[in-house]
């Protein structure tokens, strides 16, 4: 007889009857499990540990799966921010909420055990539904695990997927963190000449070198810890020793107020240029 827990565990914490039955669980069980507490049925037919995610129960019990933004840190992808609506993936179209985003096409199948989306719906959802730079972030974390970009493109042809293909086309593989991703992006939009990643010998590497001068440093919570903040400290005089700016930014400050960022970056990048024409002049 199987373990009933160990089964529901597999299904990701929530599972229809019928797929517990066929993994070798017992109706004997299952109503067992309900009367001492340690399972729940939140719809009929349904069954669902006490801690299983509200939203893959929420799936389980309207036959769809969790697709795009909803979907992205399940499926291992950077996000900037969980949406407030969630999306999910249901042929048919319909959905029991006002507070959703369904999606109707699918491309590639999920594990049959999930009620997530595959990785490669995500994207292609994210890739159509979101805003550029939202999307762009889960494709360039993709892509840093392996993820083909050619299957992105080959399934977006024809002006309806112009966006989408301009997104790809954005892709840089050298990003560490959706922080790298945005501030880049924000930069070279603005008309500044930016590279990623960019190493220096005695300083190491660079988030963002803009200009070829200008170290723009992406800080997520492990910049906080008192050790890492006395090494990034290290860092930065050996920057400005060998003659770099360095700016630093936090995740409030490249999502919440890149045009803060692009502003300041763009007052360094000047003022460096008005020193070097004096000195020339000079």
């Amino acid at each position: 007889m199987a373990d009933l827990l160990e089964v529901l565990r597999r299904w990701g914490g929530v599972a229809r009857r019928g797929d517990l039955f066929r993994d070798g669980v017992s109706r004997a069980e299952l109503e067992a499990a309900l009367t001492a507490g340690t399972l729940m049925r939140p719809r009929r037919g349904i069954y669902a540990l006490p801690d299983a995610d509200p939203l893959v129960v929420r799936c389980a019990a309207t036959n769809s799966l969790l697709t795009c933004a909803s979907a992205a840190q399940r499926n291992g992808l950077w996000v900037v921010r969980e949406p407030e609506e969630v999306h999910v993936l249901r042929s048919d179209g319909r959905y029991d909420s006002e507070r959703a985003v369904v999606h109707r096409q699918s491309w590639w199948p999920p594990d049959p055990r999930s009620h997530v989306a595959s990785r490669a719906d995500v994207l292609l959802h994210a890739l159509r539904c979101l805003p550029e730079l939202e999307a762009l972030v889960m494709v360039e974390s993709a892509v840093q695990k392996g993820f083909s970009l050619d299957f992105l493109y080959e399934r977006l042809p024809g002006r309806r997927n112009a966006a989408a293909r301009r997104v790809l086309e954005a892709v840089d593989s050298g990003a560490d963190s959706l922080l790298e991703t945005l501030a880049r992006e924000h930069l070279r939009r603005a008309g500044l000449r930016v590279q990623s990643q960019v190493e220096v010998e005695g300083v190491g590497w660079m988030d963002v070198l803009v200009e070829g001068f200008v170290d723009v440093e992406t800080d997520g919570c492990v910049h906080n810890e008192p050790l890492q903040r006395a090494k990034d400290y290290r860092r930065d005089r050996a920057a400005q020793l060998r003659g770099y700016e360095v700016l630093r930014y936090t995740y409030s400050d490249i999502v919440d107020n890149p045009e803060t960022m692009v502003a300041e970056v763009r007052e360094v990048v000047a003022h460096r240029r008005a020193q070097a024409g004096r000195s020339a002049a000079g």
